[in-house]
């Protein structure tokens, strides 16, 4: 049987507390079935001798710790279980200056998310990129037999396949790219785009968030790819023909290339939109919904001004905070009634803070949330930290602040389960994303919410998750206006009509979930056939604590 070989910059390990990011998490949760690998970093950064020089061709390679997980098999997987080996290893000082904060954060990150003025780079930061996908490639040759299969994920590893080539891996290898795929204007920009996209050519399968990064992913193969380019299947018929309890995905678009290490390539692009374990949050939360009492129609026609909003992000500038908190005051100064009611719950989570730009808005979002708050309080209010405490399954999420400010900021990664009793207790969710790839946080909110009595989804257009819940508002975080606009429609919306759109969009998360998002990609990945028959005994195991 063969083995699925996982890659992702980040491993979740059984016994690590939450983490900010839900790549690592959502991978956690969908590694069952079939013997998994899963090779990354562990996040630990360490000198080494060759640091010292200034060749990255120095270095050795870097040593690999090895640790093994049962997973235990859910409910439906007829007792099957699973042994998932951890292959992680740290990085030196200066990878992890030139590959992790350099080029993969510092040029890739911004690029992608359409932010090319906050492109920054040295000339050793793409060597240092390239160095690490070589080593990473170089560990899967060593430990990997000819027939298994690999997925790699993210924008950290978009040469791995290359390299693998090279050193004549003929293994499937697929990608996933989490983040926003950008338009060619953007790759234009950047000297390395020609070669960076001539590697990703050596994948099998590129997956992307969106139909829309489907789009532009193809736009930017052909711009870049023209001279190599065999022929363009924009449909790939195979999977036309679906089961009746399953909507048809969009077709996959077929690329075939005249690559040098193949004479011909046929390379599979499509969107595979990540979803999440929707059932699994119902359960978390059935307790406060079975202990709730049901509101009264009559009565809920319009909401009280007294309400609560979350909001869950890490602190990067392509999360639209800035923006949420400058419409947030101004709403609340064109709407006075909601003073001293409207309770916006900011849970933030430091991140990349080693890079420049990171620690300029990590200042600002906390002296803006100081701002705003000490403006809307008849006294001298400063800025305080959520305790972990107030989000127990014992505590009154209603009444937990004692004294009304505008924002109640918190930085601390809550546990998943206390995290989605957190949803299930505000009247609104607010994603306020300048360009996101899915955002794990606007499903999860719908999918924690009480049936009886659920909140609203305020959802950035730019979020790839607006793709798929068109039911939630959609806002222009770029327009102040229409984030009041948005806001104000949330906060009164009357229950019959905000139980209808929680049911499309709970109905959207139960079709699209987490386990359709492993099979579809999969089912290309391994040529449809062997997958189908391994994916039966696939189901998702169990989520660990997680902060997105």
């Amino acid at each position: 049987m063969s083995r699925l070989a996982v890659l992702s910059n980040r491993v979740k390990m059984p016994d690590s507390g939450p983490m900010a990011g839900g790549l690592a998490v959502a991978l956690q949760d969908v590694l069952a079935g079939s013997p998994v690998i899963w090779m990354g970093w562990n996040g630990k950064v360490v000198d080494n001798k060759a640091d010292d020089t200034d060749d990255f061709c120095s270095y050795t390679d870097n040593e690999f710790d090895i640790s093994e997980d049962i997973a235990l098999a859910t409910t439906g997987t007829n007792g099957a279980s699973t042994t998932v080996t951890y292959l992680t290893t740290t990085l030196t000082t200066k990878q992890y200056r030139h590959f992790y904060c350099g080029f993969a954060n510092n040029v890739l990150w911004p690029l992608l998310h359409e932010q090319a003025d906050l492109i920054s780079q040295t000339p050793e930061d793409y060597a240092g990129y390239e160095s690490v996908n070589r080593l990473f490639a170089r560990q899967l040759k060593k430990v990997l037999h000819p027939e298994d299969v690999i997925w790699i994920h993210d924008y950290h590893f978009l040469s791995v396949a290359y390299y693998c080539r090279q050193l004549g891996m003929h293994n499937r290898i697929g990608f996933f790219l989490h983040i926003p795929f950008a338009p060619l204007i953007f790759w234009q920009q950047l000297n390395q785009s020609a070669e960076l996209i001539e590697h990703l050519a050596h994948y099998d399968v590129l997956g992307m968030q969106t139909q829309q990064d489907k789009t532009n992913c193809l736009a930017v193969f052909r711009h870049y790819l023209k001279a190599s380019l065999l022929s363009d299947l924009p449909i790939n018929t195979s999977y036309m023909i679906q089961s009746l309890t399953k909507d048809t995905r969009s077709p996959s678009a077929q690329l075939m290339l005249n690559l040098p290490s193949y004479a011909a390539h046929c390379l599979t692009i499509n969107a595979y939109p990540i979803g999440i374990n929707a059932a699994r949050i119902q359960q978390q939360t059935m307790d406060l919904s079975i202990q709730s009492i049901k509101p009264n129609p009559k009565r809920n026609r319009i909401k009280p001004a007294a309400q609560q909003i979350i909001a869950v992000d890490r602190i990067d500038y392509s999360k639209g905070l800035s923006e949420r908190f400058s419409a947030y005051r101004h709403f609340l100064q064109h709407y006075p009634v909601y003073q001293n009611q409207l309770k916006l719950i900011q849970i933030a989570c430091p991140s990349r803070l080693d890079l420049p730009t990171y620690q300029c808005l990590y200042n600002t979002v906390k002296q803006t949330v100081t701002d705003i708050n000490q403006q809307f309080s008849p006294d001298v209010c400063q800025t305080t930290t959520l305790p972990r405490s107030t989000f127990s399954t014992d505590s009154n999420a209603s009444n937990f602040i004692e004294n009304w400010q505008a924002i109640t900021y918190s930085e601390k990664a809550l546990n998943h389960a206390a995290l989605m009793k957190a949803f299930w207790h505000s009247d609104v969710g607010w994603v306020n994303s300048l360009k996101d790839g899915m955002n794990l946080v606007a499903k999860e909110y719908i999918a924690a919410q009480n049936p009886d009595d659920p909140g609203v989804l305020l959802l950035s257009q730019y979020a790839g998750a607006a793709e798929q819940m068109q039911a939630a508002i959609i806002i222009d975080p770029r327009q102040p206006k229409s984030i009041i606009q948005g806001l104000k429609k949330a906060l009164e919306m009357p229950l019959m009509q905000r139980k209808e759109r929680y049911q499309e969009l709970l109905y959207g998360l139960q079709q699209d979930n987490l386990h359709a998002w492993q099979q579809d990609f999969l089912d290309d990945l391994y040529g449809n056939k062997e997958h189908q028959v391994a994916s039966a005994r696939l189901e998702t195991r169990q989520m660990p604590e997680r902060q997105e």
